[in-house]
């Protein structure tokens, strides 16, 4: 008698997915330490992979690299849709937005967070913004004065990132171009709301005539998240599948240090 057998390919589980379930010890253990962390509230609004609109607050833990991916824009900084121009706060998932290339992209992901300068953790560093004034960078660059989040870097372009990278231009640090004069740095005195922008991939946006680095979380290395962090971590993007689905870099991030080096 001939056996059959099933050859039908098993289900792919997805390394992030929920349906991959720890033992009872370590997901205590996890939760103690969870409740020992720095937490905050990250705002979130997306489209699902069926094109309809989303929203949800959660709780997430408040370190560096989780924080960085919000905290780019400023309060009403303005981006150009194709209804006219408008306030980062009132852009949705869904609105199509300007880039600097002078195409219209479709929004499908909006971070927002409050940075309270009263709400200090251990070792956190103080909250600084970036401000930069009209015309700092030449002719409407920026249209007007510019208010940017602790994480927000700029396309650069100069002969230097070319020596370097082989590339036109690269992000670097809106806060690493403070002079003192035309770009600032604040010390905000009381709560302040802070954004940020995600396409199918890294893009660079137009904010008050300004090239602006949309979301990406870089290389897995350098962001230096592992196992229940990750995947918290992932859970505050759900219009992707995983990280792989952010793509590689548009262009190269860099420190204006690192042109200075180089003379």
């Amino acid at each position: 008698m001939e056996t059959s057998l099933n050859r039908s390919e098993p289900e792919i589980i997805d390394i992030f997915s929920h349906q991959i379930r720890r033992p009872l010890a370590v997901r205590n253990a996890a939760r103690v330490l969870q409740d020992q962390q720095a937490q905050r509230k990250y705002e979130i609004m997306f489209l699902d992979r069926d094109g309809r609109f989303n929203e949800f607050s959660t709780i997430a833990r408040a370190i560096p690299a989780f924080e960085d991916a919000f905290a780019a824009i400023g309060h009403n900084a303005i981006v150009q849709t194709e209804n006219g121009y408008t306030s980062v706060e009132d852009i949705y998932p869904g609105d199509k937005i300007r880039m600097t290339d002078g195409s219209f992209d479709t929004l499908l992901w909006r971070g927002r967070i409050t940075l309270n300068p009263a709400q200090k953790t251990e070792n956190a560093s103080p909250i600084t913004m970036t401000r930069i004034t009209g015309d700092a960078f030449g002719d409407n660059r920026p249209t007007q004065d510019l208010v940017l989040g602790p994480s927000a870097r700029i396309l650069y372009r100069s002969s230097g990132i070319r020596r370097i990278t082989g590339c036109e231009a690269a992000f670097i640090p809106a806060s690493d171009f403070v002079d003192g004069n035309n770009v600032l740095t604040l010390r905000p005195s009381g709560p302040v709301s802070v954004f940020q922008f995600g396409f199918d991939k890294q893009r660079s946006l137009s904010v008050n005539g300004m090239e602006i680095e949309t979301l990406h979380p870089g290389t897995a290395f350098n962001l230096g998240l592992r196992g229940d962090t990750l995947r918290e971590y992932l859970s505050l993007f759900p219009h992707k599948r995983s990280f792989e689905d952010f793509g590689l870099l548009d262009h190269p991030r860099l420190r204006l240090r690192d042109l200075e080096l180089m003379g």
